[in-house]
């Protein structure tokens, strides 16, 4: 039992004193709730280097390395709700979400996050994994977040678009636990950069949700149906029944409705 506290209490100091001067990778879990209840899981790297950081699932930042490296194309993401992908500059006040439009080639663009984080911290505490870990909320989205944080690890930096606490988040959800992010491993950051997706430009709440719409009225609008191949599993071309296609990506679209800011949630029907 002394060995073991003791193997706890040193691997904590060599972990913090990592910290300082290197670069880091925190590797959360997220689960997420779909429209019908439905529990996903997905991977996310919150990856730390030289006061700037970037949140994004495990897929996506392999294609981010590799498309950098000219290795690879884009990722289709046409379906809108896992789209999780933020850069911060802290001591730049800077936080930026990256979206991604399936309706347009290479269709990446970046909405500017300016909603103020205001943290109320209070005395709770309790130990999550092995951190001494402190109770703080907010509200962003038009959820009301709740967020354990350690101050054994002094970055002030967390999952997703969640910073400004006193120490790393270990674990957020919001109070209906549609989200819930949870810190699982912490690795050195092995890369030379933090290879974050190409931006086209900035633009609104507004033109990202109209982007959105047109993709659902008619996600081939910007492919010419005659270039569209499907095969059969005897390698036979099939038809291609677009109507039912674009019935199966609607219905998918209104299933992972649930994003995370609920103040932008997207009214198809009208």
């Amino acid at each position: 039992m002394i060995y073991h506290i003791f193997f706890i209490i040193f691997f904590t100091i060599a972990q913090i004193q990592s910290f300082h001067g290197q670069s880091t990778s925190f590797i959360y879990q997220l689960n997420y709730k779909t429209n019908n209840d439905k529990v996903e899981n997905i991977v996310f790297y919150l990856d730390v280097m030289h006061g700037e950081s970037v949140f994004r699932s495990e897929q996506l930042r392999s294609s981010d390395s590799l498309a950098v490296k000219g290795l690879l194309g884009g990722v289709d993401l046409q379906y809108n709700n896992k789209q999780l992908y933020v850069y911060k500059n802290i001591g730049e006040n800077k936080v930026l979400k990256y979206v991604f439009v399936p309706i347009i080639i290479n269709g990446v663009y970046t909405i500017p996050i300016i909603e103020k984080l205001s943290w109320k911290v209070s005395e709770e505490r309790k130990v999550i994994q092995i951190y001494n870990c402190q109770k703080a909320t907010t509200e962003y989205g038009g959820r009301v977040w709740e967020a354990w944080f350690t101050n054994e690890i002094p970055i002030q930096d967390g999952p997703y678009i969640f910073h400004g606490l006193p120490g790393l988040i270990v674990e957020i959800h919001d109070i209906t636990k549609d989200y819930f992010f949870q810190l699982g491993q912490i690795k050195k950051f092995e890369w030379k950069n933090l290879y974050i997706a190409k931006s086209q430009s900035l633009i609104t709440w507004e033109k990202f949700q109209k982007l959105q719409k047109d993709f659902y009225s008619d996600p081939f609008s910007n492919v010419n149906k005659s270039d569209i191949i499907q095969y059969d599993e005897n390698g036979q071309v099939i038809r291609i029944d677009f109507k039912k296609k674009i019935g199966e990506i609607r219905n998918r679209i209104l299933e992972k409705n649930n994003p995370i800011e609920l103040n932008y949630k997207i009214d198809y029907n009208k």
